[in-house]
């Protein structure tokens, strides 16, 4: 009986085995399929664009593409297949030149990129590039160097369609001693330092007016506010979808 139950869990433990090999079988060639569809997908997405380029333009960007981990392609071909969509869903004719140096650099610095926040800035970059073909490579560097964090708070700052409101205080009351401490958006955490330091937010001063005043001492915490640098109104241009763009 000890032996007959020996038997029977090593043929279960066969069976376990047998079935995470299979298993194993599935997912490698489901994988397989996967990355050749997209592979395929990549080629005739990027056929179009680089018809009206010579043979080398062509050639660089389909060795660069191949040089790509199977996992990179992958992602690189649903960018594509997406700016591709968004880029036709434009009010604008495509672009029949878009630069391919501005696309192969968008290839290489996406394909890893695993945020879907930022991955949706990448393909919005790409689309802008083949609808007008103007996308500045520094662009490309800036979006490298953000986060979905860094992204949120930008999209905060652009959001603010006007300065702060201007600050009046006025006293009229002798001897009155009082702290005004007006609500500002300048608080300088590592965030807000870093966009300005990629050029994108820079800080503008509260127009604080002060009259008749007599005997009275006030504060005001932080009286300066963030707002777009022309680079960044520039940037959130580029890295918005084409195809929600007014006409």
């Amino acid at each position: 009986m000890t032996e007959y139950r020996h038997h029977m869990a090593e043929d279960r433990n066969l069976d376990i085995v047998s079935l995470r090999k299979l298993t194993e079988a599935v997912l490698d060639q489901a994988w397989s399929q996967l990355v050749e569809t997209a592979c395929n997908s990549f080629k005739e997405l990027i056929a179009p664009i680089t018809f009206n380029t010579s043979g080398d333009i062509a050639r660089l960007i389909g060795a660069k593409f191949d040089r790509l981990v199977d996992a990179e392609k992958v992602i690189a071909a649903q960018m594509m297949s997406l700016a591709s969509e968004k880029a036709s869903g434009s009010h604008h004719q495509r672009n029949k030149f878009p630069k391919s140096s501005v696309i192969l650099k968008i290839i290489e610095s996406s394909s890893s990129e695993t945020d879907t926040i930022l991955q949706e800035l990448w393909t919005n970059l790409m689309a802008n590039e083949l609808v007008y073909g103007s996308i500045h490579p520094e662009f490309i560097r800036i979006l490298t160097q953000l986060t979905s964090s860094d992204v949120y708070r930008l999209i905060e700052v652009a959001q603010r369609t006007s300065p702060p409101r201007r600050v009046t205080i006025r006293f009229k009351i002798l001897g009155m001693k009082h702290n005004f401490q007006e609500s500002s958006d300048y608080p300088l955490n590592f965030i807000n330092a870093h966009l300005s330091n990629v050029g994108l937010i820079q800080t503008r001063e509260l127009n604080v007016v002060k009259a008749d005043i007599m005997d009275t001492s006030f504060r005001i915490n932080h009286p300066r506010y963030w707002e777009l640098t022309v680079v960044g109104k520039a940037f959130i241009e580029a890295v918005n979808n084409p195809s929600l763009k007014a006409l």
